[in-house]
């Protein structure tokens, strides 16, 4: 047996551990059944789909009282969900006024 031989000789290798983190194993989280997108928009009566037809064909039309236009869709927005997204988004912000993000969407895990 020579010097290098002791280098050499292998070591035995350590048992695997579990690789789940300790805390995973307490909290027995149930997994995430259904997600589903947060959608911002309402349904809208007839009285206010022809109001802001009216509105933006007027707006649209400026100074050419003969042109003509077709209001293809109207959607409204849910001010409730509106506001949450606010709130969501300044608590992601934080004090950080220096960040700059954007909400893409919301999920909703039921």
């Amino acid at each position: 047996m020579g010097l290098f031989d002791l280098f050499r000789k292998k070591k035995p290798e350590p048992e695997q551990k579990s690789t789940v983190n300790p805390l995973e194993k307490q909290t027995e989280q149930k997994p995430v059944e259904k997600l589903s997108k947060v959608d911002f928009t309402r349904e809208i009566t007839e009285e206010e789909k022809e109001l802001v037809a009216v509105v933006a064909s007027s707006i649209a039309a400026g100074s050419h009282p003969d042109a003509k236009f077709k209001v293809k869709s109207i959607q409204g927005i849910d001010t409730d969900k509106e506001i949450a997204a606010a709130v969501v988004s300044a608590v992601l912000a934080g004090d950080r006024p220096e960040s700059a993000f954007r909400l893409v969407s919301i999920t909703e895990v039921k």
